[in-house]
């Protein structure tokens, strides 16, 4: 269970690409309503992918902010790894701050990309679940 929140941006267009299971529930939705959303849906709808018993166990909610820069969209400058979940590779022409939050037990790395280029197919508003990628 992880939040990701675009606090300032120099760009009107973050490229988000999220590395991770297909059985990952993603959920797309506004800062102001977030809180509200986990409040009312953790444990059912909102939940890490373990039993509802070991998520008081995972620690406190906690937030981490990271700055970041690109020279291209077309390029990923920056990937966000998340242990235990995957990671989210970041592609902008400028600089964004970004607030990730999640359990203080869950270690989180900003690293160089590991994925310089996108595909072109992956690059759709919204989430996209495609079939096979190979």
């Amino acid at each position: 269970l992880m939040r990701l929140d675009l606090l300032e941006a120099s760009v009107q267009t973050i490229y988000v690409t999220v590395w991770a299971s297909p059985n990952v529930p993603l959920h797309l939705g506004k800062i102001e309503n977030a809180d509200e959303t986990l409040r009312k849906h953790a444990g059912v709808r909102l939940q890490p992918p373990i039993s509802t018993d070991r998520h008081s166990e995972m620690g406190n909610w906690t937030e981490r902010e990271f700055k970041v820069t690109g020279n291209s969209w077309d390029v990923n400058s920056s990937d966000i790894s998340v242990a235990g979940f995957g990671w989210l590779s970041l592609g902008l022409k400028g600089r964004a701050t970004l607030k990730l939050w999640t359990y203080d037990s869950v270690e989180v790395v900003l690293r160089e990309p590991l994925v310089l280029d996108r595909a072109p197919f992956l690059e759709r508003p919204g989430f996209w679940l495609p079939q096979t990628i190979s």
